[in-house]
C-alpha cells in the first residue's frame, strides 16, 4: 500500500502560457525561501540531523510505558506515511513527513495510529524504545506484527538526508517494538528510502529502492527476502540473475497470492549524462558523470516476479492501461485478484529548462488474473428530472449548500472569507482560475472542498492528486490525503474518501480536507496579477 514516488528536487519555473511578470514573482519568493533557509543554517541544530534525532530519544525516554490514546485527533496531514490493513476494519498507519510550505521546513514522524473504518475513529499508539521518525519507509503487517524497514530522516531545511537500513516490528497485540533482523553476520539490504514490500506466507519480499548522497543519487533493483521463522535476510539476485527490472524508486509491488505472483509497476529513476573530458588535441578523452544534467526517467512497465521459481517475466501492456505516471497509489483487491491505482503525476518540459506536472484522479484496475488492465468506471446516480439536469450548476450549489450547513465547518468559514473577500457576488459563485497541465479549472476557494474535483459536475470524485494512500478493506476502496502543486506551493491534503468496489455507486467523502488556506491566498493573489 505504498504511495510516493522519490523525493527529487524537481526545478520548478513557469508554467506555459504564464506571463514575464509572474514568473519574475515567483522567482524572487523563491529568492526569498533560499534567504529564509540560509538564515537558518545559523541555527545548526535545527539542521543538525543528529542533534534532531538526539533531542527525540530524549523525549522518546519520557515514556516509560505504553499508552494508549483512544479516540484521538486523526494524525496531521503527511506524505510517504506507510499504511496498512490491520484487521478486516481498522489500518495501522506509521511515520510520515509534512513541508510546511509557509515556513519551507520539514517535519518527519515518528507516530502511530490506528483507523477504525466503521466507527471511524482514531486512537494514537504510544509505545517507547521504537524506530526513529522516517518517511519513505516500507511496512507490513503479517503473523500479528508490523514490520518496518528503511527510509529517511530529513533535516528542517530538506538540504541533509540520513537512510536507514533497520528492520523493526511492533506487536499488534501488546505494541511493543523491538529491531529485529541483527543477529549474527549475515547479509541485509543497504540504508534506502523509496523501496517496496509485500508480505507472503513465512517471508517479506523487498524490491528496488533508493539512496541518496545529496550529490548524486544511487537506485537500485535488487530483491531480498526476510525469513519471518529465522529472522534472517537473503539476497535472491544471484538466483534471479540479470533478467528483470532496471533500478528504480517509488513504484508499486502488487501480490497475486493465488498464483504465488508480484508484479512490479511503474516506478521512477534519473539517469546522468556523461560528458567527455578532452585533456588534449590527441586525447581520446575522459568520459565524466555530468551530475548537473540529470534526465527523470518515468518507468511504466509491469514485470512479474514468480515467488516459487524464483524468476522475472515482462508483462505485456493490454487492454486500457494508464498513460505514464509516477506517485500513484496502488491497492489489492485480493478476493478479486485486481490492483487498482489511483491519481499520480507525470513531470513535462515547458519552455528552456522548465517542468510543469499534470496531476490525475482516474482510477485503472490490474486484472492479474487476464493481465489486463481496466478503468475502473464509477456508475452515475440515478437518473434526475428534466429541470434538474438543464442546470449543471444545480448538483454544485446543492452540494456546497450541504456543505455549509454546519457553521463550525471548514467550509462554513470558508464561505465566510470568500463573501469578505468576494463582496456582491453570490458566495457559491466566488471561483479562482488555476492552471495544471495546460488545462484551465476552477477552484473554489475553500479548504473544506479543496480536495473535490467539482469539474465531475454529477459525480464529485477526489481531486487529482499524487503520493495517495489506497487499501482495501472488506472489498471497500479507502484513499487518505496525498499532494498537490498550487503555483510554486506543495500542499498537503487529510482527507477521506472510500468507493464500494462491487457497487462503484459513487466516490463518498468521509472527511474533508482540513487545510490549505495558505495554498488559496497565494493562488488568489496570483490570479489578481494575471489580470492587471
Amino acid at each position: 500500500m505504498g504511495s510516493g514516488r522519490d523525493k527529487r528536487k524537481k526545478q520548478k519555473g513557469s508554467k506555459p502560457g504564464v506571463g514575464a511578470a509572474k514568473t519574475e514573482k515567483k522567482t524572487q519568493k523563491n529568492l526569498a525561501k533560499g534567504e529564509r533557509r540560509e538564515a537558518r543554517k545559523a541555527q545548526s541544530e535545527e539542521n543538525d540531523i543528529d542533534a534532531l534525532l538526539a533531542r527525540f530519544k530524549l523525549q522518546d525516554e519520557e515514556n516509560n510505558a505504553v499508552r494508549i490514546v483512544e479516540k484521538c485527533p486523526p494524525p496531521t496531514a503527511r506524505v510517504y506515511a506507510s499504511v496498512q490493513p490491520l484487521n478486516d476494519k481498522e489500518i495501522i498507519m506509521f511515520g510520515g513527513e509534512w513541508l510546511d510550505p509557509k515556513e519551507d521546513t520539514m517535519h518527519v514522524y515518528a507516530d502511530l495510529y490506528v483507523f477504525n473504518t466503521q466507527t471511524m475513529q482514531w486512537k494514537q499508539i504510544i509505545s517507547p524504545n521504537g524506530p526513529l521518525p522516517r518517511t519513505s519507509h516500507q511496512a507490513v503487517v503479517t503473523k500479528s506484527y508490523m514490520y518496518v524497514f528503511g527510509g529517511e530522516f530529513t533535516s528542517r531545511n530538506h538540504d541533509k538526508f540520513r537512510h536507514y537500513s533497520d528492520l523493526w516490528r511492533i506487536d499488534t497485540s501488546t505494541w511493543v517494538w523491538e529491531q529485529v533482523g541483527v543477529k549474527g553476520s549475515s547479509p541485509s539490504p543497504t540504508p534506502r528510502s523509496g523501496h517496496r514490500m509485500i508480505a507472503y506466507k513465512n517471508i517479506i519480499v523487498m524490491f528496488g529502492g533508493f539512496y541518496d548522497t545529496g550529490k548524486t543519487t544511487r537506485y537500485y533493483n535488487d530483491v531480498w527476502v526476510f525469513d519471518l521463522d529465522s529472522l534472517t535476510w537473503e539476497n535472491k539476485q544471484n538466483a534471479l540473475g540479470a533478467t528483470g527490472p532496471s533500478p528504480r524508486g517509488g513504484c508499486q509491488l502488487a501480490l497475486h497470492a493465488e498464483t504465488s505472483t508480484v508484479y512490479v509497476i511503474g516506478g521512477y529513476s534519473v539517469k546522468q549524462s556523461i560528458k567527455s573530458n578532452v585533456v588534449g588535441s590527441k586525447s581520446k578523452g575522459k568520459k565524466e558523470v555530468d551530475d548537473d544534467d540529470e534526465k527523470g526517467i518515468v518507468h511504466d512497465d509491469i514485470w512479474a516476479l514468480d515467488l516459487i521459481k524464483w524468476s522475472w517475466q515482462k508483462v505485456k501492456k493490454e487492454g486500457m492501461a494508464p498513460t505514464p505516471r509516477t506517485s500513484f497509489g496502488l491497492a489489492v483487491q485480493q478476493s478479486k485478484g485486481k490492483a487498482i491505482i489511483f491519481g499520480g503525476v507525470f513531470d513535462q518540459e515547458g519552455q528552456g529548462d522548465k517542468m510543469y506536472s499534470e496531476l490525475f484522479n482516474e482510477a485503472y484496475q490490474f486484472n492479474m488474473n487476464s493481465r489486463r488492465w481496466f478503468p475502473v468506471t464509477v456508475k452515475p446516480p440515478k437518473s434526475k428530472s428534466k429541470n434538474q439536469e438543464s442546470n449543471s450548476e444545480t448538483t454544485l450549489d446543492s452540494a456546497l449548500s450541504k456543505a455549509t450547513q454546519d457553521k463550525n465547518a471548514s467550509a462554513a468559514r470558508a464561505a465566510t472569507l470568500i463573501q469578505a473577500a468576494f463582496r456582491g457576488y453570490v458566495v457559491r459563485k466566488a471561483y479562482e482560475t488555476y492552471r495544471v497541465g495546460g488545462k484551465v479549472s476552477e477552484l473554489l476557494y475553500s479548504p473544506a472542498t479543496y480536495g473535490i474535483d467539482w469539474d465531475s459536475k454529477d459525480l464529485i470524485r477526489p481531486r487529482a492528486r499524487s503520493a495517495p494512500t489506497l487499501f482495501v478493506l472488506k472489498n471497500t476502496l479507502w484513499l487518505w490525503g496525498g499532494m498537490v502543486e498550487i503555483g510554486h506551493t506543495d500542499v498537503v491534503l487529510d482527507d477521506l474518501w472510500c468507493l464500494d468496489l462491487n457497487k462503484l455507486d459513487g466516490w463518498k467523502c468521509m472527511k474533508e480536507n482540513s487545510g490549505g488556506d495558505e495554498a488559496f491566498k497565494e493562488l488568489s493573489n496570483d490570479s489578481d496579477d494575471d489580470e492587471n
